[in-house]
């Protein structure tokens, strides 16, 4: 019993030299298992503190304006993040001053492989300053359409109508176009073109068309939305049915859809035609004869 018991503090030992072994040095901060450890335990600790804080505050500041809290909160994340970092750092032996070799090792591989990730977490904070686009915006950007849910240092969130969250890179909203149709406010004006028969009354379209779409449910009252004649196609007149709207900015498919239904419902009843696309061909006989002979 004697021989097991002093096995087993020897191997309780030797687990613990382990533990305690020095790979390599930084500075005067010795590596070894229990200083990884005890880094990445409280660094992992930071990290789920601060998102749990930021959680909660985003919560419970639900009577202030969400997208200017968010933007607060999540500069407010990463500053604890980055503050706390350091003070766990500290507390673990290293100094930070000997990170200045390795800062500057870091500082060359930003400037020759990671110019990509600099350049979204610049965009990044650049959005959260400027706020282009902020949460809770429907924005167009390529070929994604959606709701702006998070906005990161690296990336940003958007939510589609078909519920298929897209994780966009920072960079792409600085450095191209992006349509957000509810920067200012959610209001916006849907364009729609319609072609119907020479032979219609342009002043009757006109009319009808208003009618019903002032009437349809989602349009804006006091925003008065009408019917433009636009052109004179080749085979229709061209009209434009703009309608003010604020409900386009949650369901842009159903409302055109809404929208689409009530102009044919109105065309049909009013018996005003929609024109085939026409081409009228010439025949000339005497070349044909010609060719043939």
């Amino acid at each position: 019993m004697f021989i097991e018991q002093k096995s087993l503090q020897e191997w309780l030992q030797q687990a613990v030299n382990l533990v305690n072994r020095t790979f390599f040095k930084v500075g005067d901060f010795n590596v070894s298992l229990l200083a990884i450890f005890h880094v990445f335990f409280f660094l992992a600790l930071l990290y789920f503190v601060s998102s749990r804080i930021r959680l909660v505050l985003l919560k419970r500041l639900t009577h202030f304006q969400h997208a200017k809290v968010d933007t607060v909160l999540t500069l407010l994340h990463y500053a604890i993040l980055t503050i706390g970092s350091a003070v766990i750092l500290q507390s673990a032996g290293l100094d930070l001053g000997a990170l200045a070799v390795l800062a500057g090792a870091v500082g060359i591989g930003l400037g020759l492989g990671l110019q990509n990730i600099t350049n979204n977490f610049v965009s990044g904070l650049i959005i959260l300053f400027e706020q282009p686009i902020k949460v809770g915006d429907r924005i167009e950007v390529g070929d994604v359409m959606g709701q702006v849910i998070r906005i990161g240092l690296r990336s940003t969130t958007i939510l589609t109508n078909d519920n298929i969250s897209i994780i966009v890179p920072n960079s792409e909203f600085v450095s191209n176009n992006v349509v957000n149709w509810s920067h200012t406010d959610d209001i916006v004006r849907l364009r729609i073109p319609i072609g119907v028969s020479y032979n219609s009354d342009p002043r009757q379209v006109i009319q009808s068309l208003e009618t019903v779409v002032n009437e349809l449910p989602g349009v804006l009252k006091d925003r008065r939305s009408d019917v433009i004649l636009d052109s004179f196609g080749d085979s229709s007149i061209n009209f434009l049915v703009r309608v003010w709207t604020r409900d386009f900015a949650k369901r842009p498919g159903a409302m055109r859809h809404e929208i689409n239904l009530v102009i044919w419902d109105a065309l049909k009843k009013d018996q005003i035609e929609i024109p085939f696309p026409q081409l009228d061909l010439h025949i000339q006989r005497s070349a044909n004869k010609k060719s043939l002979s």
